[in-house]
C-alpha cells in the first residue's frame, strides 16, 4: 500500500507548517516553542491518521473474468467484484490499467461509494478494442481516503484476465445482405437445389431432356414406364480458407477519412495515417475467412482454415456448427503479418497430405511480386488436379487501367503514377490468364468487395456443382 498526500493535508500544511516553521526561524522563546508544538501536532496528525488507516484495503479483494471475449469497435464490459471483508468504506475508487489498445468509455477512474462490510459489489468498466489481437490485463488500481482525509491510500492489484478481441463483422454483413438482397445475417440462406449431384433425390417420370444415363432400368421395369433417378446437390462438401500472413500481407490499405465512416473495419482512432484511415490487407483475409466460414456453415458444408507464411502454423480440419466456428475464429484473432517470404511448396506438400478429398480451397493471399507469382505458379500443380482452387487478393491501390474513368489525372505527376498502376494491373491480368489454363480463378476485387466476391465465387462453385 502507498500512500499519497491528499489535497486536505497539503491546505493544513500551507495553514499549519509554513506559519509554524516561519516562527521558528524568525521568533524566540515562548513563539517559537509554540510553532515547534504547532509542526509537531501536524506531524503526530498525519502519522496517526496513517497508522488507523492504513488497514483499509488489507480486507477488500477484487475479482474479475479470467477471459474476456471482444469485437473491435464495439463496447466491451468488464465486470469487476469487489469484496469487502473489513468495516464499511464510504468511497473507493478504481481504475484498471490498459494500453493504447483500447479507449476507456465514460470515466477512467470509477467510483465505488458505501462499500458495506462484509457486503460484495459488482460494477462494470466499459472499454472499447481498437484493434484485434490477444491482450492481458495485469492490474487494477484502488484508492480510498484515510478516516481523517489526509492521506489518500493506493493498492494495487495484479491481475490476470485475457481479452480476446475479434474482427469486427457488422460492414461486411451489411455489404452481403444489400449484395444478395437476402434474409440472414450474412446475406444468403440455404437453398436446397435439385441437380446431377451425388446424393440421390428422388424418382419420377421421365421427362422430355432427360439424360438416358439418368433412367432407373429396375424401376423402369417394375412400374413399365420410363423412370428417372434425380439427385440433390451433396450438402457436406468440404471448404478451406487458406489465409497468407507472409510480408505481402502487411501491405496497406489506405482510404480517405473523408469517405470512411464511423463504425466501418477501416475506422479506428489508433490509426496513424492522418488524412487517410489505414489498416493492413490481413485484416480483410481474416474478416473474409470469417464471413465465408458463417455462409458455408448455412449451406450445410463443412469449413477448415489454414494460414501460413514461410510454414503451415494452423491447419483446422473442415467441420461445421457454432463450435467448430469458435474454434476457427480463436485460431486467427492473433495472426500478425510476418517478415518473411511465403513458401508455397511447404503450403501445397501439406494440403496434398492432410486433404484426401475433393474440397473447394480458397487462398487469400497476395501475388502482386511477380516472383512470388511465379513460385505460386509452379507449385500449383500440385493440388489443383485434385481440388478446385480458386485465388483472391486485394486489388492494389494504383492498380488500374491507365483510361479508367475513376481516375482522371490532375497533374504530370499523376500520369506517371497511373501509368505504373497500369502496368501492375497488366502483370496482374496476364497471371490471371496464367492461373486460367490451370484452372484456377484469379479475383482482384477492391478491400471493400473482396467478402463479397469470395462469397460470391462460392455461391456459383455451388450452383454449377463443380466439387
Amino acid at each position: 500500500m502507498r500512500p499519497v498526500p491528499s489535497l486536505r493535508l497539503l491546505w493544513v500544511a500551507g495553514l499549519v507548517v509554513i506559519p509554524a516553521t516561519t516562527v521558528i526561524v524568525y521568533a524566540d522563546g515562548a513563539a517559537s516553542l509554540l510553532g515547534w508544538l504547532l509542526l509537531l501536532a501536524f506531524l503526530l496528525a498525519g502519522l496517526t491518521d496513517y497508522l488507523i488507516s492504513s488497514h483499509l484495503l488489507d480486507h477488500v479483494s477484487v475479482e474479475l473474468p479470467t477471459l474476456a471475449r471482444g469485437t473491435v469497435g464495439r463496447d466491451l464490459p468488464i465486470a469487476v467484484d469487489f469484496l469487502n471483508q473489513g468495516e464499511t468504506i464510504a468511497k473507493l475508487r478504481y481504475g484498471i490499467g490498459v494500453s493504447a489498445s483500447f479507449r476507456i468509455e465514460g470515466e477512467v477512474i470509477g467510483t465505488v461509494r458505501n462499500l458495506l462490510a462484509g457486503k460484495r459489489r459488482s460494477v462494470s468498466y466499459q472499454l472499447t478494442p481498437l484493434r484485434r489481437g490477444q491482450f492481458f490485463l495485469e492490474a487494477l488500481y484502488v484508492e480510498v481516503f484515510s478516516r481523517a482525509g489526509l492521506w489518500q491510500l493506493h493498492k494495487k492489484v495484479p491481475l490476470a484476465t485475457e481479452v480476446r478481441v475479434y474482427p469486427d463483422l457488422r460492414r461486411e454483413r451489411k455489404r452481403l445482405a444489400s449484395l444478395f438482397l437476402m434474409r440472414g445475417h450474412d446475406g444468403s440462406h440455404a437453398v436446397r437445389q435439385v441437380g446431377k449431384g451425388r446424393e440421390f433425390e428422388q424418382l419420377r417420370e421421365y421427362q422430355s431432356g432427360d439424360d438416358y444415363i439418368d433412367i432407373d432400368w429396375k424401376a423402369t421395369a417394375r412400374r413399365r414406364l420410363p423412370v428417372t433417378r434425380t439427385y440433390q446437390i451433396e450438402r457436406t462438401q468440404e471448404v478451406y480458407v487458406v489465409v497468407d500472413h507472409s510480408r505481402l500481407s502487411a501491405r496497406e490499405i489506405r482510404v480517405p477519412v473523408a469517405e470512411s465512416a464511423e463504425g466501418d473495419w477501416l475506422y479506428q482512432e489508433s490509426s496513424a495515417g492522418g488524412e487517410y484511415a489505414v489498416t493492413t490487407q490481413l485484416e480483410k483475409f481474416l474478416q473474409t475467412a470469417l464471413i465465408l466460414s458463417s455462409v458455408a456453415e448455412r449451406q450445410g458444408d463443412l469449413f477448415g482454415f489454414v494460414s501460413f507464411a514461410d510454414k503451415v502454423d494452423r491447419f483446422i480440419r473442415a467441420r461445421n456448427g457454432k463450435e467448430h466456428y469458435n474454434i476457427v475464429r480463436d485460431a486467427l484473432y492473433t495472426l500478425e503479418p510476418g517478415r518473411v517470404a511465403p513458401d508455397f511448396e511447404a503450403l501445397m506438400i501439406s494440403l496434398r497430405q492432410r486433404l484426401t478429398r475433393r474440397a473447394l480451397i480458397v487462398m487469400l493471399i497476395d501475388l502482386s511480386d511477380p516472383l512470388t507469382a511465379e513460385h505460386f505458379y509452379d507449385t500449383l500443380p500440385l493440388i489443383n488436379r485434385q481440388h478446385l482452387v480458386l485465388v483472391n487478393m486485394v486489388r492494389p491501390e494504383q492498380a488500374h487501367p491507365i483510361f479508367s474513368p475513376q481516375r482522371t489525372p490532375a497533374n504530370v505527376s499523376d500520369i506517371y503514377t497511373q501509368l505504373g498502376g497500369h502496368l501492375q494491373w497488366h502483370e496482374l491480368r496476364e497471371i490471371g490468364k496464367r492461373l486460367q489454363h490451370l484452372g484456377v480463378e484469379l479475383g482482384i476485387p477492391d478491400h471493400a468487395e473482396l467478402s463479397a466476391s469470395v462469397v460470391t465465387q462460392y455461391l456459383t462453385v455451388k450452383r454449377r456443382q463443380l466439387i
